[in-house]
Order: C-alpha cells, then sequence, then structure tokens
C-alpha cells in the first residue's frame, strides 16, 4: 500500500504478489492488486483480480466501482454502468460513482442520465472541476445557457488554470450575445495556452 501511495504500482505488484503467496485467500490483496494492474496499463489482468474480489465479497462496493472504471477502459459502457449502479446501490454516498456513471452516460448520449448524475454528485458534496465543467457542457447542449455559464464559472473557481472551461464559458456567452465578456475568457484561455480560443478570436474580433 505504501508503493501504491508513493506512485510505484510495479513495486506493489510484487509486493501482492508475496501477499497472495502467503495466504490466498487475503482478497484485500486481490483487489489493490487490481489497482496496481489497472494503473499499470493491464487492465485484462486487473479485471479478473476484481472478478475473484466480488465472487467472494459481494457487497464490496468499491470494488464494483473500480471494475466499472476498468470496463470504461476497455470500452465496455453497459458494463461500467452496471458496476457503477451496483456501486452506488451497495453505498448510496459513493459520489465519485455518479460522477463517472454520468460521464459514460454522456458517452452513450444520454444527456439527461448523465445530468441526474452529476447533479446528485454535486449534492453530495463533490467538489471537481471536471465535474461541473461536464455539467456546463451539458446546459450548451440542451440550450440552457445561463445554467452553463454558471457552471463553468464554478469549473474556473475550483480551477483557475482550466483553459478549456474558460473557452467553453466564451462560447456560451458568443450564443447569448455577451461579446464583451465572452472575448476576456477567450484572451485567458489563449494566455493559458487552448489553441482554439486564438481562432475564435480572430474569427469574431478582427
Amino acid at each position: 500500500m505504501d508503493y501504491i501511495t508513493r506512485e510505484q504500482p510495479g513495486k506493489a505488484l510484487q509486493e501482492f504478489n508475496n501477499a497472495i503467496a502467503l495466504d490466498p485467500n487475503l482478497f484485500s490483496a486481490y483487489y489493490n492488486r487490481a489497482i496496481a494492474l489497472a494503473n499499470l496499463k493491464q487492465p485484462q489482468e486487473a479485471l479478473k483480480d476484481m472478478n475473484y474480489v466480488i465472487a467472494n465479497v459481494p457487497n464490496h462496493a468499491m470494488a464494483y466501482y473500480n471494475r466499472g472504471i476498468i470496463h470504461e477502459n476497455l470500452g465496455e459502457p453497459t458494463l461500467a454502468i452496471q458496476d457503477y449502479s451496483h456501486a452506488i446501490n451497495l453505498q448510496p454516498d459513493l459520489l465519485e460513482a455518479y460522477h463517472y456513471r454520468g460521464i459514460v452516460r454522456y458517452g452513450m448520449k444520454d444527456l439527461d442520465g448523465a445530468l441526474a448524475d452529476y447533479e446528485k454528485a454535486i449534492s453530495l458534496g463533490l467538489k471537481s472541476s471536471a465535474l461541473f465543467f461536464n455539467r456546463g457542457v451539458i446546459f450548451h447542449q440542451k440550450g440552457q445557457l445561463s445554467n452553463a455559464i454558471e457552471s463553468y464559472t464554478r469549473s474556473i473557481q475550483i480551477d483557475p488554470s482550466n483553459a478549456k472551461a474558460y473557452y467553453n464559458r466564451a462560447i456560451s456567452k458568443l450564443v447569448v450575445d455577451n461579446y464583451k465578456e465572452a472575448l476576456e475568457d477567450l484572451e485567458i484561455s489563449k494566455r493559458l495556452g487552448y489553441p482554439k480560443a486564438a481562432e475564435v478570436i480572430s474569427q469574431y474580433y478582427h
């Protein structure tokens, strides 16, 4: 576990292997070995360990949650949603599971489902720049531009270096003809290194 904290998954993997060799029923070692394997970009091996944990400890909410991430990384969104949902059923306050399920639902064009998950994660207290950014994207696509602008603002407040949030907020402001504030956002986005900002400035302001 110390090696995982130090971001040395290869060394962690060796120790989990040693632990399992000494105690084949130490399910926490399988669980954490799966996380190490996932960090080492070995998702199929990670999946085997997480399946083994869930088969033996069926009420392990975090195992379902992390298996959902593995399925998502393997391009299996339906299985990912099933696992995130199972994790939420076991632990209804697992706020990251709502956010991640929302991301998968958005990828499957389920805007309402994704928005409901983002709202739930926010109501549970998750303060993530990415979460508010993702909610802003959906509000913009649904034509709820004032809500989109507010969401991007919350994203920026959490992470003032989020160049894409300034850019997206500018685009929402352009749609409602707020050209002055849009330009201010585009200038910040450009200064932070987001290339599309310069393109929009040259298109709309020159």
